[in-house]
């Protein structure tokens, strides 16, 4: 409860932000993704993180709602978000279809 409560008087400061990469890594609470400014950048991921999964289907790419650990690495990521000084806080994350693996 008190990191939500710190969360909340931090976001009073803090700035949007938008990033993309490929995805490196993932843990319970954060991604790490690759960019072209930065090879390891840590984002942070809350509870109320929204995130979406757009697959390649046979009529368009299909989307669902997913979880941190459905993420897999290599993946291009993109990440709407918050940031106050170096902390990044993910508001939504989107992994789109990979129009590189597609059979059509």
């Amino acid at each position: 409860m008190r990191f939500f409560l710190i969360l909340a008087c931090i976001s009073t400061f803090t700035f949007a932000y938008k990033v993309q990469g490929i995805l490196k890594n993932t843990t319970t609470h954060t991604i790490s993704i690759q960019t072209n400014f930065d090879n390891n950048l840590v984002i942070t991921v809350l509870p109320q993180t929204h995130i979406d999964i757009y697959s390649c289907g046979i009529f368009g790419s299909n989307k669902k709602q997913a979880n941190v650990q459905d993420l897999q690495k290599g993946s291009l990521v993109k990440v709407k978000g918050s940031k106050n000084g170096s902390i990044i806080i993910a508001d939504k994350i989107i992994i789109e279809c990979d129009d590189q693996r597609r059979a059509y």
